[in-house]
């Protein structure tokens, strides 16, 4: 007679994977009221915080445990260390450098939030699977509760926090209503596929059913189409493939359905089809112009692109001529609103075509593992990569929002994960994988707290010094006040601060010059705004801060000369050819001062502008 004893698998890695899920949320959550930008550079901060601690658990898990050569892992992961790499290359010849490393003002998109967005995926292919994933589902529903209850006290004016905020309300902890609109709908539709998985706790589905309730009432009040966007084409994925699943006959048929929906969505949001009544918002369609912009950005330099997150820096000079005829000469974009094309516009083709690599090798995975997996596990997975669908869907029409996109690629990575352990040949739940031992001795590690801490070390240190831009940026909004001439100096010495940072971006240190001026340091401020062209020549920004200050001081060579350098990168500033038209004319040099009103007729011959172009000549 013998006794077998069943000896009870246990995931090693559980801690780990907690902190990774648990920190996802939290970059969604977090803010800092006492920044310049309290949502996004506060969101890059905490990213790169948790980053620098899963990294070493990330080195960790590749020295116990080696990639296999030519295993999906092995594929994947070099997908992704070419997608760094070529970022970083793109990043090194960014000018200037730290809007590289940073990103732009208000977006955050540069090298530090991509590279903290790879580690999250690859940290996630490796340790999630099968006996854990269900924690994604329980931390989506428990973040979306907090989310969506804040955004509804936004919506009945409770809010504690008193934003200045020119957009609808509900911006939850996003900052826009497109972004909280967007991630609400992904963490209402994972709760939503929560519901049909049978070992998802009963308590979870029945928070996660008041959250879908809460979510859809704040994405409705938000005005925004971004969140609906997602739910239409998640659920279509849904309901096209648990058809196909169930019946191949009746899943051609719903998939041909759904084919159909999603072409008249995106026709209605662009203002055709039946759909256009319900759809069409003007933010939406206004997305062309900054699409076909970044492909001509792209075009003019395919290898390395105009730099990364510099879209905005180039938008004038590539926008059509009915852009700035529509919406103003001094409207722009500082992204290309399409998550695909802003990689290709900014960083160039390759990092754009290893990014496509990476969407298109998590897609071949979730749809070949579902395809393999037993029926609860299915629906499992099936639930991972419909609400990934649905973020990859809102990445067509919007910006690669920090608190949104950190999602994206956990959901990515788990089904990655997933896929690396498909449950073909195994009983439901179990997994065989190197992070699970048959062992109930703990191991003292020190190499993974090492590693973390050598990371951490460099980030804590640009995390302080960016920290400080942000908030002495912050202060000077409320200490400067001219009618005060005893916060002259503590202005002073405050926008010095800024503008010494190394992390400041240097948009910041324009800011801080206006700051200045208006504590009547002319002079000072002038400098600042001076030495920040010559740092970047091409910023639309700094070249009209100089034409403000040649105005002032009536220096109308230089004035001229800065118009005229303004007219190459924004051709199509009717209001910028009048002003230099007028210069001409005061300086007696007519034949130029024709000229200027010969290139306003002849594109915006029907404007205001025009008028007075031809009156002011005779």
């Amino acid at each position: 007679m013998s006794t077998h004893i069943k000896q009870k698998l246990v995931d090693t890695s559980s801690n780990s994977v907690w902190f990774l899920i648990w920190g996802v949320a939290s970059v969604t959550f977090f803010l800092k009221t006492d920044f310049y930008d309290p949502f996004n550079s506060a969101k890059l901060i905490l990213l790169l915080l948790i980053d620098g601690w899963i990294f070493g658990h990330l080195i960790n898990s590749y020295k116990e445990n080696p990639i296999k050569k030519w295993s999906k892992e092995f594929t994947s992961t070099i997908i992704v260390l070419c997608f760094i790499l070529f970022l970083l290359a793109s990043t090194l010849m960014t000018d200037p450098f730290i809007v590289g490393l940073l990103g732009d003002t208000q977006r955050r998109n540069g090298f530090f939030a991509y590279f903290g967005f790879c580690i999250i995926y690859l940290y996630a292919a490796r340790k999630i699977n099968f006996l854990n994933v269900l924690r994604v589902y329980k931390i989506a529903i428990l973040t979306g509760l907090v989310l969506s209850t804040y955004g509804l006290m936004q919506i009945r004016g409770k809010d504690f926090i008193k934003w200045d905020n020119p957009y609808n309300a509900m911006i939850s902890t996003l900052g826009n209503p497109n972004f909280a609109s967007a991630t609400l709908a992904i963490l209402s539709l994972l709760a939503l596929y929560g519901i049909f998985i049978k070992n998802l706790p009963v308590i979870y589905k029945l928070l996660g059913s008041i959250f879908i309730i809460i979510a859809i009432f704040d994405i409705v009040s938000s005005d925004s189409r971004q969140g609906l966007l997602v739910i239409l084409f998640s659920l279509l994925v849904y309901t096209s493939l648990y058809s196909y699943i169930k019946n191949k006959n009746v899943g051609f048929f719903v998939i041909s359905i759904s084919v159909v929906s999603g072409v008249l969505a995106i026709a209605g949001m662009l203002q055709k089809g039946p759909l256009a009544s319900i759809l069409y918002k003007d933010s939406v369609s206004v997305r062309g112009y900054y699409w076909r912009a970044g492909i001509e950005m792209f075009k003019s330099k395919p290898f390395t692109g105009v730099g990364v997150d510099r879209y905005g820096a180039y938008f004038k000079e590539f926008r059509e001529v009915g852009y700035p005829l529509k919406y103003g000469y001094e409207i722009t974009s500082s992204n290309a609103h399409n998550t695909f094309i802003q990689l290709f516009a900014t960083a160039g083709v390759f990092v754009g075509t290893f990014y496509l690599l990476i969407i298109g090798y998590v897609l071949f995975s979730g749809i070949n593992l579902i395809r393999k997996s037993s029926l609860e596990n299915q629906k499992i997975t099936l639930g991972l990569i419909s609400a990934w669908i649905g973020f990859q869907a809102q990445s067509l029409i919007s910006i690669d929002n920090i608190g949104v996109a950190v999602w994206g690629w956990l959901l990515g990575g788990a089904i990655l994960g997933l896929s690396k352990r498909n449950d073909g040949n195994q009983e439901e739940g179990a997994f065989n994988g190197p992070s699970l031992k048959k062992s109930k001795n703990v191991e003292i590690n020190l190499f993974q707290p090492t590693i973390s801490a050598l990371v951490l070390v460099p980030i804590v240190i640009f995390s302080s010094l960016f920290y400080k831009s942000e908030s002495n940026l912050f202060l000077l909004k409320s200490i400067t006040i001219p009618s005060s001439p005893q916060n002259k100096q503590p202005v002073l010495d405050y926008v010095n601060k800024v503008v010494n940072n190394p992390f400041s971006d240097p948009f910041y240190k324009y800011r801080a010059a206006y700051f200045l001026l208006d504590m009547g340091y002319t002079d000072e401020a002038y400098k600042i705004v001076s030495n920040l062209h010559l740092y970047d020549p091409k910023n639309p920004d700094y070249l009209k801060g100089l034409a403000y200050f040649d105005e002032l001081n009536k220096n109308i060579p230089n004035l001229i000369s800065i118009r005229t350098e303004i007219a190459k990168g924004d051709p199509w500033n009717a209001d910028n050819y009048l002003k230099l038209l007028i210069l001409y004319k005061d300086s007696g040099d007519l034949v130029n001062a024709t000229a200027m009103k010969n290139k306003i007729l002849s594109f915006a011959g029907n404007t205001d502008i025009a008028k007075m172009a031809s009156e002011t000549l005779g």
